[in-house]
């Protein structure tokens, strides 16, 4: 048996090849499209048994079902309308990266450490003499009003230009096995004050998110809704049974869906 050998995946069954397996702790493999099928944040498969790989398939297809139903958003930081960052469901103290469709749900206990990394390199002689819009943004960089709003976020040292931010989270134990996420926080970046000042807004603001919940001073807490925002839900809830009743009526829908579509509706 060699290096080359066909491999099957000990979960479907179908060719594991050389570049797209991975190998579990008892030397099975997992194939490229099983492993699709966990969350993109998911490592340690040297660790990870048969039962484990299966696991974290089962526990995506929950996540991804319980993130278009149920996770309530009660805080969301985003750099603009095309850019989503994250987004926060402090009634139970989980987030969310939204740099997926279905983005994996974590607890903030999962968090071990959380900073921003700036990425800057030194500026040449070239740019240092004849770029004037890049001078325009070192002005603002170095100014003591923009430093003073930031002072836990890495700032640009003088001489240098920004190439990159990324806001870095670092995980203990959770149920994805993911050991970390980075986020990009300068996507489609140009060398202008305005989206620098986003990356940084945006990071800030993240930044204290976590520091919140990892001193205490932010738990998880209910947020109960104004009471005549509700009975305009459970109203709206209402109408839309009478229509799924009419369709039922009609024969375009089965008594199960109905009633399974009914009880969704009411909370029942």
């Amino acid at each position: 048996m060699g290096l080359f050998d066909k491999k099957e995946c000990v979960l479907c069954g179908g060719k594991a090849g050389l570049i797209t397996r991975y190998k579990l702790s008892d030397g099975s493999f997992i194939c490229g499209s099983c492993r699709g099928r966990m969350s993109s944040n998911t490592t340690g498969f040297g660790n990870m048994s048969v039962d484990d790989a299966r696991g974290l398939i089962t526990l995506k297809e929950s996540n991804d079902d319980r993130f278009q139903n149920n996770f309530v958003i009660t805080r969301e930081f985003d750099l603009d309308s095309s850019h989503r960052m994250m987004a926060v469901n402090d009634e139970t103290g989980e987030f969310a990266i939204l740099k997926d469709a279905n983005p994996d749900i974590f607890s903030f206990d999962d968090v071990q450490n959380f900073f921003v990394d700036l990425s800057t390199r030194a500026l040449n002689e070239e740019e240092r003499k004849n770029d004037s819009s890049l001078t325009g943004l070192l002005t603002f960089l170095f100014s003591d009003d923009f430093r003073s709003r930031f002072p836990e976020i890495p700032h640009c040292p003088r001489g240098s230009k920004i190439t990159g931010m990324y806001f870095e989270i670092v995980f203990g134990p959770n149920p994805f096995w993911a050991e970390k996420i980075r986020i990009d926080m300068m996507p489609g970046w140009l060398d202008t004050e305005t989206d620098v000042e986003k990356a940084y807004v945006c990071a800030n603001d993240m930044y204290q998110c976590f520091k919140e919940y990892k001193n205490g001073t932010r738990v998880a807490q209910s947020f109960e809704q104004p009471e005549e925002q509700t009975r305009s839900i459970n109203t709206n809830a209402i109408e839309q049974v009478k229509q799924l009743k009419e369709l039922l009526d009609m024969g375009a829908l089965t008594q199960e869906e109905f009633d399974t579509k009914k009880k969704e509706l009411l909370g029942l």
